[in-house]
């Protein structure tokens, strides 16, 4: 579901081309897809081009200014990310009428193959690659984010579902899902959190923002999300939205497709996780975290996604297939403290 305001119209996409020495756009152009920031495909008359304007939530100056470091960063490292073109201004990004946009060079590529194992491999590995790279990253100040998917923030979610009409069905869903959060709040406080291994991490790591060419990464996109935090929080996301099973593909455009439920085994878990092992290790205290990160992502992604969806809608949204994955990660939990 694409909201109105996450649209360029062709008039916006040619002023701020007129900013870059890439020709005139000579009117094709199409949705490059996104729920939060406005992304355009278009072609000019030297190429084609990704245009991109920033939510106004990632667009102040330092997170600018932080981001466009790290992609050139990267890029000396050979990480598949993007690099801006550089405006006639010199810089990687235009300001124009309270506006952010960057533009990039369109790469080609195909979205992941839902269930190739070979493509999940290669997410892993150069997931790998970007937290190795990243930890030799001089990188400015002015991305100092707080805790992802914080437990607080998933009970201010449960907290407005009780007052909502539409959630009376699903008591008992509710109740679980509040238990969970206990959970998670036990077993990884803030202090537990920031004492793990700290990377600059992807922070969205789904195949929405991955390109492959065969079956190999030919381009890692949307940094929005990157900053110093651990590491587990992308291999969560790898292990949900690469190794997680699904009815359908994902489409970065429908929070719907992009949070829909999934069935996870352990053998599923480890066709993302064992690649990435292959050349990084685990601390003893993020093989125990892992559980926790998973289940706190899960469940953020369902209340962060609620704001997306019509009032009416948040109910049935939140709780569609919300309780096995949890269930899984309750029993996986319980083999890996076993294991360990």
């Amino acid at each position: 579901m694409r909201r109105p305001e996450i649209e360029i119209d062709v008039a916006e996409a040619r002023r701020v081309l007129a900013h870059y020495p890439v020709g005139a756009p000579t009117g094709t152009a199409r949705s490059g897809g996104g729920t939060a920031n406005a992304n355009l495909v278009v072609e000019t008359e030297r190429g084609t081009y990704f245009l991109r304007r920033r939510n106004p939530k990632y667009a102040r100056r330092e997170y600018v200014v932080f981001d466009h470091a790290l992609m050139e960063h990267l890029a000396q490292h050979h990480v598949p990310t993007p690099l801006a073109i550089p405006s006639r201004e010199g810089r990687r990004w235009v300001e124009l009428q309270g506006h952010v946009y960057e533009l990039y060079p369109y790469l080609p590529g195909e979205q992941h193959v839902r269930g190739n194992c070979e493509q999940i491999a290669d997410a892993a590995r150069q997931l790998a690659r970007f937290h190795r790279a990243g930890l030799e990253a001089s990188l400015p100040a002015g991305k100092q984010w707080p805790r992802y998917d914080s437990p607080q923030k998933i009970r201010e979610g449960l907290a407005a579902l009780r007052q909502d009409e539409h959630a009376r069905p699903f008591a008992d869903d509710l109740d679980f899902a509040a238990a969970q959060t206990a959970a998670l709040e036990q077993g990884l406080p803030d202090e537990a959190y920031w004492a793990l291994p700290q990377y600059i991490i992807h922070g969205d790591y789904h195949p929405a923002n991955i390109k492959f060419l065969g079956n190999r990464v030919s381009g890692i996109f949307d940094l929005d999300w990157a900053s110093r935090q651990p590491r587990l929080r992308d291999l969560a996301d790898g292990i949900i939205f690469f190794a997680g099973r699904r009815d359908r593909d994902i489409d970065g455009a429908n929070i719907y497709s992009l949070t829909q439920t999934f069935h996870l085994t352990d053998a599923l878990a480890r066709r993302f996780l064992d690649p990435y092992l292959q050349t990084e290790t685990l601390t003893p205290e993020e093989q125990r975290a892992l559980p926790h990160f998973l289940r706190a992502r899960w469940l953020y992604c369902r209340v962060s996604g609620m704001a997306k969806v019509p009032p009416e809608q948040r109910a049935d949204y939140f709780f569609a297939g919300l309780r096995p994955p949890l269930e899984w990660i309750a029993v996986y939990e319980h083999r890996l403290q076993q294991a360990l």
